[in-house]
């Protein structure tokens, strides 16, 4: 496992590079200005903003869910990141409809869609979690045995 660590590693890196030598050659001064100043700011943004918000939800998120199993708590991570990612897909989209000068662009109804995607998300989440927490105990989970 370790050399196909390497491997892919270090094919990532020479891909890396070999994109950054290009660079120069197929954009002008201002372009490169561009790009590291949006990459700057992306950054800042995931580091920011993106990462603290992540880790408060999350921990708040363990503490809501510490009696649920671990696969449990796994649906329920995975549906709640799923749906900020496309909450976030869909405000830029709301955005842009907001400000089209077309109006055949963008011409879809995205926030009773949104709205649709969480009342289906919520629900298909609630009924997993409800399907493992009835379920037998799982592989790799054993039942704690109380007194009586």
């Amino acid at each position: 496992m370790k050399i196909w660590r390497i491997v892919l590693g270090a094919a990532g890196a020479a891909l890396a590079g070999y994109g950054l030598l290009g660079l120069p050659t197929q954009l002008g001064p201002p372009q490169l200005l561009g790009l590291l100043v949006w990459m700057a700011v992306a950054v800042l943004l995931h580091d920011g903003v993106i990462v603290p918000v992540s880790t408060a939800a999350g921990g708040g998120l363990t503490r809501l869910g510490s009696g649920l199993r671990p696969a449990s708590a796994a649906v329920l991570r995975g549906a709640l990141m799923t749906g900020v990612v496309v909450t976030v897909i869909a405000g830029i989209l709301l955005k842009a409809q907001s400000v089209a000068r077309n109006t055949s662009a963008l011409e879809g109804d995205y926030a009773a869609h949104l709205l649709w995607f969480w009342v289906v998300l919520a629900g298909l989440a609630a009924v997993l979690v409800y399907g493992i927490e009835r379920a037998g105990p799982g592989r790799g989970e054993r039942e704690q045995k109380t007194r009586p």
